[in-house]
Order: C-alpha cells, then structure tokens, then sequence
C-alpha cells in the first residue's frame, strides 16, 4: 500500500533564509571591496577574516592563560596533599 502523499511534500523556504550573492559569510553583510573567495565559492570579506581571526586568538589565548591557572592549581593542591601526608607518616612513625 502507497501512501498518497509519501515524498511529495517538500518544503520551500523563503529567500530570508539564504545569504544574497556577494555577501560575507562572516559578517552577513555586502562585501565592497577587498572581497576573497574560497574554491568552493564562499565570498569573505578580508577586513572580517583578519577580524574574526584577531578574536579567535584572543579568546584562544585567554583560554590558554585560565587553563594554565587551572593546571598550577591542581598540582599546588597535590604538592599539599603529598606534604601533608609526607607529614602524617613521620608523625606516626614519631610516635
């Protein structure tokens, strides 16, 4: 048994729903000058590239910088703790 309407509803979207031709991917916006264009035809805007490119290094640099405190944190406390236990078992042995 064949549904009757199996495979032939499509959806149509809107042209809201598509960048128009020549703008950035980036920026969402009208290149206008200094425009690049990948070999699969992705149009960028030089000024957004170098932009987003900026920003991702900074934010990859303060991830770095709060992973670095993270990772001195963690051996700060298991330098303690051996200590500390370093400590006890001289206690023990002590008494």
């Amino acid at each position: 048994v064949k549904l009757a309407d199996y495979g032939t509803t499509t959806a149509r979207l809107g042209s809201e729903s598509q960048r128009r031709f020549g703008d950035c991917c980036l920026g969402i916006m009208p290149v206008m000058e200094d425009a690049v264009c990948t070999p699969s035809g992705h149009i960028y805007s030089r000024e957004a590239i170098v932009s987003y490119l900026l920003t991702k290094s900074r934010q990859l640099k303060e991830e770095r910088q709060a992973y670095d405190v993270k990772v001195a944190a963690a051996e700060s406390r298991k330098r303690s703790s051996e200590l500390k236990k370093k400590a006890d078992a001289q206690r023990k042995f002590v008494e």
